[in-house]
């Protein structure tokens, strides 16, 4: 389309009056901590952030047995396998060094530690992933070999050999190694959450040698029994028995994420056509992934890391294994986007209250949270406000009504009331907010948001008492 070109003209007046206009509606399209309308309050609204933080129970997962260095991103959690062998080498003597020495190493960070079980890897150094001794004592067994060029079939090809899970010795001594390890780490302030592994390679619960449903159900069962405060969460691969263990309260977890085939065969596909909730799980459980190969194994297949990226965001994913080894400089925004929006990301958008309050009475709050996350808080947090005096110490503390476990990815309308006490003393304080664990357990969880923060409280707005 042809423009019509203007002319220059000299500024006069109404040029003066144009410009002072037009500076005039952007100052009063800014936001305003207070209007004329509303002289007694004040109102105000923060700024989204990118950062990355490490809360805890969700996000990264480190699969370092110690923090040599920095992990890729801020991590709140540590991912382990381990052979039964290992730990227990001989019959009822265990190896627990394997799992405390992980433990502790992270402790310093912050970090806690989850874990699975195998009783047959193909990433073994030897023929044995369940004890010799349990073959010796009469359970039956298949070698299998697998690995080779192939870096996702296994490790070195050599025989290996994977236990009959339906025969009885199996399952009476996995089973009582399972009770010894709930008895030692089920509520363990070191543990996230254990993988029910014991079954198929990897502990990922495929095999050429299936058990019987019932088996399987019962290797699930002694899970069950032995983690009744730890999280759980079950392999996807074992559609049949997914649905038993969703109905008892575990999370899910997949192993293959990039792989257009794991991708399709998804929820709402054939095969988890009969496991009931399966898309509500995240709601109330862990979601975790990890990815089927590195990057340039994705790249050497023509996988898109797009999509394996986006099939985890859309997934509500909680936490993500780090193993997709070197990313390159432009693949990295999108790497970072998945481990900033796993789980929940809670924002303050904006904070209304009096200006002035007087001793006795109450401070009304009415404020705009988000969770900008893909998922949802697990730990029992809560959201607490606190009045803090000119040295920065609390003289009001209140825990608020509502529970940031219940917000799902949203906006919510929030108001509370903060009763101050009569003996307050005059003066101007200082408005924080901060979500913690009652006790102290976990660390405060970070938000999202541009304030001041001092020990996990977020300084946001200033309030005068009288």
């Amino acid at each position: 389309m042809h423009k019509q070109a203007i002319s220059p003209s000299p500024i006069g007046p109404s040029r003066h009056l144009i410009a002072t206009l037009c500076v005039l509606a952007v100052i009063f399209a800014l936001p305003r901590m207070a209007s004329a309308a509303d002289a007694d309050s004040v109102r105000l609204q923060f700024r989204e952030v990118d950062t990355l933080f490490a809360n805890p129970g969700q996000g990264w997962m480190s699969q370092r047995h110690s923090p040599r260095g920095e992990p890729r991103f801020p991590c709140s959690v540590v991912y382990i396998r381990f052979n039964w062998a290992d730990a227990e080498p001989e019959p009822g003597r265990y190896n627990w060094k394997l799992i405390d020495d992980v433990i502790a190493a992270w402790k310093s960070r912050g970090a806690t530690v989850a874990m699975r079980v195998m009783t047959c890897s193909a990433h073994s150094a030897g023929y044995y992933s369940s004890p010799k001794w349990l073959f010796d004592a009469g359970c039956k067994g298949v070698e299998y070999l697998v690995g080779g060029e192939d870096p996702t079939s296994g490790g070195k090809r050599i025989p290996r050999i994977e236990p009959d899970y339906a025969d009885p010795i199996y399952l009476e001594k996995h089973g009582a190694f399972l009770k010894v390890l709930g008895e030692r780490y089920d509520g363990h302030p070191g543990v996230e959450f254990l993988d029910i592994g014991s079954y198929g390679v990897w502990g990922e619960w495929h095999t050429k040698h299936p058990a019987p449903v019932a088996v399987r159900k019962q290797i699930v069962d002694f899970y069950l029994r032995a983690f009744r405060k730890t999280p759980l969460v079950f392999m996807s691969d074992d559609a049949e028995v997914l649905n038993y263990a969703l109905a008892h309260g575990t999370g899910f977890r997949r192993d293959g994420v990039g792989s257009p085939w794991h991708e399709k065969t998804w929820i709402g596909s054939k095969k988890y056509a009969a496991v009931e909730g399966m898309a509500d799980t995240w709601k109330r459980a862990p979601v975790v992934f990890e990815w089927y190969g590195d990057y340039n194994y994705l790249q050497s297949r023509n996988w898109s890391f797009d999509a394996a990226v986006n099939f985890m965001l859309s997934n509500h994913v909680t936490l993500i294994n780090d193993n997709v080894g070197r990313v390159p400089p432009e693949a990295m925004p999108q790497l970072e986007k998945l481990a900033r929006l796993a789980g929940a990301r809670f924002v303050l958008r904006e904070l209304a209250h009096e200006k002035a309050v007087k001793r006795g009475s109450a401070l009304n709050l009415n404020m705009k949270w988000a969770n900008v996350g893909v998922g949802k808080l697990h730990h029992a947090y809560v959201l607490r406000y606190f009045l803090l005096d000119a040295q920065g110490q609390p003289v009001v503390t209140t825990d608020s009504k509502a529970d940031p476990r219940n917000w799902l990815p949203g906006e919510y309308s929030l108001a509370e009331s903060l009763q101050l006490p009569s003996t307050l003393q005059a003066g101007e304080y200082t408005l924080a907010v901060a979500m913690v664990v009652p006790g102290g357990q976990l660390r405060p969880f970070r938000l999202a948001m541009e304030a001041l923060e001092k020990e996990g409280r977020y300084e946001v707005s200033k309030v005068k008492i009288e």
